[in-house]
């Protein structure tokens, strides 16, 4: 019965998957030196193709890359994340330079299955750069792209061939499964050779002794332990989706329940999205004379209000993005630099054309800028900058400004070594708001030509080395990152149960200790590893506290102080660990007693999830699907928080739903009408979504749900869904015929009674299609290309979540083992010893047993995790004394008591 279930499951599976792929349509290819329209599903490798924006129920063919124009994309079919992308084309970059699509390349590719909202070749006026190989634009008027992979070896194929295969490896640890079965079968093979012994010794048929030991290591080792197994595993993955948190490789649960330690990025993670600007600081350094209030270590405390900056800070904050304008209106991009934008006042129009908004007080008539050129984000640079041409004037000083204008903008302590005077408290300004746990980026600008503009062809000559360097500084934009509400929480519940929690985050180390110590991950005094303020381009290292109050120098060849790990938390910066690289025990000891870990790239901190797992932790790491694709991936277990709420998730599971009820009701129609039997009347789920009229009696009540859901009046829905209520007077009338009108009353009773059947057994078809206990099928959007866990709320409660369902699983999973060692060591002595003494199960034992068997591992596998998280862990193996030791006393018992009631039958019985 199992088996069938698994094969029927398996094969809707596939079929929904089929039905999930992009239709093949027509793209614009170059071949043979002309322009062609072919089918996208004969594309190949190696293709120049024209991008246009997709359709509404299509997506991007394959993996490309972008060697003309821009795009914006939304990746959230890979990702998860539903912010859409600026995409920049390499046309730009250096003919030499190789392809690197983890680093400064990312942003070039268009990957296979994602959403093309909307394409851009620049301004129509400027000159624009032509392509190396001279081909002509495309006749739709496209962008240029390269393809680089078809099929299944496309980041969306290989995403959807881990979806598929994901019931294929559902239990965990093959090895000690297979240790598991070799230790019962050497019980077996006792039997068996006892069986043989005696069985020979009385003269016995051979063939048939033969057969006996055959069965009995057929029954010793058990087949249906697979399918036990993925019984509990499967509960936990419908478990988990009540949570909204999906898993493309479900074997890996269990690890949840064995986790060491527990990782967690910052911004995003454990900080909110919805990020706060709190204005300019440092505006008065470098400047003799000013009155700006000070700190006793030189720190210029005051804010300036982003309105209120001057000149060069408004055009350094208003060009350095990545926000881009939609065709229909709408600004897309970081919700950093949205929030940004929206705090200086300005707006950004077509053509990437800045201008302050109307009534945006004095700065309204500062005049017009235009983005020219992007150098965007890289964590590796940790910087962006941009080129824009400038014609306003200062509304502070009526000083008029021309020109080409580079606004850059990035950590404080990478822009200090790109400017031309590091003015003095530079360091101790931007370490004051750090403290504080604000989020702080250092902005510098540099004006390449003044009264005149550089035309379109020199700015894309320009490099980026020569850009961003020889900078003014501008001022340092503070920006406060609230934690999330159930934050604290989350983290509580897991420094109770026995997890060692760390934070590892690319932002400043001051800032993420600051969030470190309001979460209660660190609750000690905290030492920094890093480099030593002003450190001119040397080696050097040195523990500092918080306050910069102690100092002590390091030797990055020599192991750590065992005084400062048990005296103090660390922290580390990714430059320290960079240095510790070579010192074996000095890296391990680092790993084993840090904190945090600040200001580190995404390779080092997939490089820490690995130094974790190589020293035999179990870990986990929770981070967004786009900087941590990684870490994620090489943790045991890794979680994509996505930015999802509760509301989004109700909108979508509520689509979901209805188009499952579409469908069934369809079904129902097309079964009606191959009988020649009247249309059923419409489920009053989804009356709502077809026309009134004699089938949809419940048409008026399922508009006055949805418009009391939505907040609005019963004509309003009806005009906005394109319908009118002139037709549900008459359905009406018809629902309330008159008295003597006796026969139009009984066929109304009678579709009463027909819409009352059909809703009870759509119902019935919607709890067997979409059962609560049942494995959710995985749909492109709910798994993510990053991680094997996709949770679709921001909520970090999430992580408890999957811990406690790990640990219920391998709970479950263990128990299971028990239960099946414990059976198969007693059928071997039963029929081993017991059948040569002519004692043996009669078939309706048989019967019973195997029944009683199949409701243990069923009650079992449907095991609900606890709500809290106990101290004590579960046992995370079988081969420990605990597990081996019960099993073995069990037996013991067993056996006693199966040879004290074979002697007491004999007595009996002689």
């Amino acid at each position: 019965m199992f088996e069938s279930t698994v094969v029927w499951q398996r094969q809707r599976t596939l079929t929904e998957f089929r039905g999930m792929s992009i239709k093949p349509y027509d793209m614009w290819v170059y071949r043979l030196g002309k322009w062609t329209e072919i089918q996208s599903d004969k594309l190949l490798p190696g293709d120049l193709v024209s991008v246009n924006r997709t359709k509404e129920d299509s997506g991007v063919a394959c993996d490309m890359l972008l060697v003309e124009g821009t795009a914006i994309v939304n990746e959230a079919m890979l990702s998860g994340e539903s912010t859409p992308l600026l995409k920049d084309s390499i046309q730009l970059r250096p003919s030499d330079a190789p392809i690197d699509n983890e680093g400064l390349d990312k942003n070039a590719f268009l990957w296979g299955g994602t959403k093309v909202l909307q394409v851009t070749h620049g301004n129509p006026e400027e000159e624009k750069p032509k392509l190396a190989s001279g081909v002509p634009l495309p006749p739709d008027n496209g962008v240029m792209a390269v393809i680089m992979k078809t099929g299944f070896e496309t980041s969306q194929g290989s995403l959807v061939r881990t979806m598929i295969y994901s019931t294929e490896r559902v239990s965990a640890n093959n090895s000690e499964a297979l240790l598991f079965i070799l230790f019962l079968l050497v019980f077996a093979l006792a039997a068996s050779w006892y069986v043989w012994d005696e069985g020979v010794k009385k003269d016995r048929k051979r063939s048939k002794l033969l057969l006996d030991c055959i069965l009995i290591v057929t029954s010793v080792v058990p087949p249906e332990l697979p399918m036990e197994l993925s019984l509990a595993v499967n509960t936990s993955l419908a478990a988990l989706a009540k949570f909204a948190i999906f898993c493309t490789e479900p074997f890996r649960i269990p690890f949840a329940g064995r986790i060491d330690v527990a990782c967690f990025d910052k911004t995003g993670t454990l900080t909110g999205e919805d990020l706060v600007v709190e204005g300019i600081a440092g505006l008065g350094l470098g400047h003799d004379g000013t009155n700006t209030p000070r700190e006793a270590n030189g720190a210029h405390s005051h804010m300036t209000p982003v309105k209120e900056a001057g000149m060069e800070t408004t055009l350094v904050l208003a060009t350095a993005h990545a926000l881009v304008k939609l065709e229909e209106g709408d600004i897309v991009g970081d919700p950093m630099e949205k929030a940004t934008l929206t705090a200086l006042g300005w707006g950004l129009g077509k053509n990437d054309i800045l201008a302050a908004k109307t009534g945006a007080g004095v700065q309204a008539t500062i005049g017009t800028v235009q983005i020219k050129r992007r150098f965007q984000f890289s964590s590796a640079l940790k910087r962006q900058s941009s080129v824009a041409t400038v014609n306003a004037a200062d509304p502070m000083t009526g000083q008029k400004m021309r020109g080409t204008f580079v606004g850059v903008k990035g950590a404080p302590e990478t822009i200090m070594k790109m400017l031309v005077t590091v003015p003095d408290d530079y360091e101790e300004t931007y370490k004051y708001f750090t403290r504080r746990g604000s989020r702080v980026l250092a902005l510098a600008y540099k004006k390449l030509t003044v009264d005149s503009e550089l035309g379109s062809g020199k700015i894309n000559d320009l490099k980026r080395e020569k850009v961003e360097a020889e900078l003014t500084f501008a001022g340092f934009l503070v920006l406060q990152c609230p934690l999330k509400d159930d934050a604290k929480k989350a983290v509580q519940m897991l420094n109770e149960s026995s997890h060692r929690v760390v934070m590892i985050t690319g932002d400043n180390p001051l800032t993420a200790v600051h969030v470190a110590r309001e979460v209660e991950i660190v609750d000690r005094d905290v030492l920094i590893l890093d480099a030593p303020e002003k450190n001119n381009g040397g080696q050097r290292l040195v523990w500092r506290s918080v306050d910069d109050q102690i100092n002590i120098e390091v030797d990055a060849t020599k192991p750590i102080d065992p005084k400062i790990i048990e005296s103090k938390d660390i922290c580390v910066t990714g430059y320290a660990l960079a240095q510790f690289k070579d010192n074996s025990a000095a890296w391990k000891a680092l790993l084993r007693h840090t904190w945090v870990y600040a200001r580190v790239s995404p390779k080092q901190k997939e490089e820490i999830l690995l130094g974790l797992k190589d020293m035999g932790y179990y870990t986990l790491m929770a981070g967004d699907g786009t900087n941590d694709v990684g870490a994620l991936k090489q943790a045991h277990i890794g979680v994509a928080l996505l930015n999802g709420t509760a509301d989004d998730l109700n909108r979508i599971a509520e689509h979901s739903r209805n188009t499952k009820m579409k469908e069934l009701y369809q079904k129902q129609v097309d079964l009606m009408k191959r009988f020649n039997q009247p249309t059923p009347p419409v489920p009053l789920l989804i009356a709502h979504l077809y026309p009134p009229g004699p089938s949809n009696p419940n048409y008026q009540k399922a508009l006055e749900r949805e418009a009391k859901k939505k907040g609005i009046t019963v004509e309003e829905y009806a005009r906005l869904n394109g319908n009118s209520l002139e037709g549900v007077d008459t359905a009406v009338t018809v629902q309330q015929p008159s008295q003597a009108d006796t026969q139009l009353s009984r066929q109304q009773q009678s579709m009463n009674k027909a819409a009352g059947f059909a809703d009870k057994m759509t119902s019935a078809m919607m709890e067997q299609e979409m059962g609560e206990d049942e494995a959710p099928t995985l749909k492109l959007g709910d798994a993510s290309v990053a991680a094997p866990f996709t949770s679709k709320l921001r909520n970090v409660i999430a992580i408890p979540n999957i811990i406690r369902q790990g640990r219920c699983t391998l709970v479950a999973t263990i128990q299971m083992y028990k239960i099946l060692a414990l059976n198969c060591l007693i059928s071997a002595y039963s029929l081993s010893v017991l059948y040569l003494e002519g004692i043996k199960f009669g078939d309706g034992q048989i019967t019973i047993s195997g029944m009683l068997m199949s409701v243990c591992f069923l009650s079992i596998s449907r095991a609900k995790s606890v709500e809290g998280l106990s101290k004590e862990r579960p046992q995370p193996n079988i081969f420990n004394f605990y597990i081996i030791g019960s099993i073995l006393g069990q037996f013991a018992v067993h056996i006693v008591t199966l040879i004290y009631i074979a002697r007491f039958c004999d007595r009996l019985e002689p």
